[in-house]
């Protein structure tokens, strides 16, 4: 089990331990890089999906599926902006988003990502994601505009609020599956994993 994991976010592996992810599931890893994150799912052959901007992460990724699992198709593994999702309306169960919304370039930008993740997503299907956000770090940050904040440790990130959040969900009517949860770490910046159902 411990070599299948790799490098897997931990609080991903909280849902699949708590039998959140199962392998009858379609999964969507939006923003894939190298496939940190991906690996597990491809080398249980679970039906995982896989689309990030860059060319180089989805090469260097297709390149690392000959020792994760041979057989798997490359071809779920491609390269898209999420700003437009080359799949149909309720396609996924499960859609994974580990560190990549807090690079969103303004307030708009987030909530048209946001959106149309929410798009290709199954009725009830789970809206898993991890970003930095402005909860116990908004007071220490230095704001630029909109919700763009300089961290303390000089990094300049998009911070999730909690109330744009709640309108998204309201309107796309998305509940909870977990309680929000954030980690401070040590002020330098507060990171939120936060898990939706459709």
């Amino acid at each position: 089990m411990l070599s299948e994991i790799g490098k897997t976010d931990v609080y991903l592996l909280d849902q699949i331990m708590r039998g959140r992810i199962h392998p009858k599931m379609r999964l969507l890893d939006a923003g894939c890089g190298w496939g940190r994150n991906s690996e597990y799912f491809i080398k249980n052959d679970f039906e995982i999906y896989g689309v990030d901007r860059s060319e180089e992460a989805i090469m260097n990724l297709k390149s690392h599926l000959s020792e994760w699992k041979a057989s798997y198709p490359k071809e779920r593994f491609s390269v898209a902006d999420l700003n437009e999702i080359p799949f149909p309306n309720n396609h996924f169960d499960f859609i994974i988003c580990s560190a990549v919304l807090h690079f969103c370039e303004s307030r708009a930008h987030f909530i048209a990502l946001f959106e149309e993740m929410i798009r290709v997503l199954k009725p009830s299907g789970i809206f898993w994601f991890r970003m930095t956000t402005k909860h116990t770090i908004e007071h220490i940050a230095k704001h630029l505009y909109d919700d763009i904040y300089v961290l303390p440790d000089g990094s300049t990130r998009y911070l999730l609020d909690r109330n744009i959040l709640h309108d998204l969900m309201k309107k796309h009517e998305l509940t909870f599956l977990d309680p929000f949860k954030t980690v401070n770490v040590s002020d330098i910046r507060t990171m939120a994993t936060v898990v939706l159902k459709k």
